[in-house]
């Protein structure tokens, strides 16, 4: 498994892809995962998987049969990922979103999970993004992220009409949680 060590170093080299010093907490992690019905969850995609801390919980949680598509740019954590959770549809490019659904004959999906540093992508990229997010989410499904600003407050208030949003301190840096259900 790669270790923090080499999760800072990537950080290190590319902060705007990575965009955290560490993996994610334990407490970010079951705060992210709370809310989510996995009896009622069939389809679930993460986007930014990193090295796999969100979707090893993901992967316990989800029901038998479900589908689980994960997104993740960094070659040597996606191999990784790919090898400790063979179950797992593992792809590279979170921006490719509506054609990786397609290739796995999905119309919408029940949960988005998201560790991807939204405030790191430029206005284009992020509004590209978001909408392919709302687009494949089903009425009722939910998207969380966590981010480390509130940067995305007006966007999720926007779109989603109303968002939770919940801190998580015993992190490194703390951060907030956003869970936005689609009208």
């Amino acid at each position: 498994m790669l270790s923090t060590w080499t999760f800072m170093k990537r950080f290190a080299r590319s902060p705007a892809a990575i965009g955290s010093i560490v993996p994610s907490s334990r407490f970010l992690v079951t705060r992210m995962l709370e809310s989510v019905d996995w009896q009622a969850t069939d389809h679930i995609v993460e986007l930014g998987a990193g090295t796999g801390v969100i979707t090893a919980a993901i992967d316990a949680q989800r029901k038998p049969g479900s589908t689980f598509i994960s997104f993740e740019r960094d070659d040597d954590m996606r191999h990784e990922l790919n090898a400790r959770f063979p179950d797992v549809h593992t792809h590279h490019d979170a921006f490719l979103l509506p054609d990786v659904l397609t290739k796995h004959d999905l119309n919408s999906v029940d949960c988005v999970i998201s560790g991807l540093p939204f405030a790191n992508f430029d206005n284009q990229q992020r509004h590209a993004l978001f909408s392919d997010i709302h687009a494949a989410l089903r009425p009722g499904g939910v998207f969380i992220a966590f981010q480390y600003t509130r940067l995305l407050q007006p966007y999720f208030l926007s779109v989603y009409g109303r968002y939770e949003c919940k801190r998580v301190l015993i992190n490194i840096p703390p951060a907030l949680v956003y869970f936005c259900t689609k009208q």
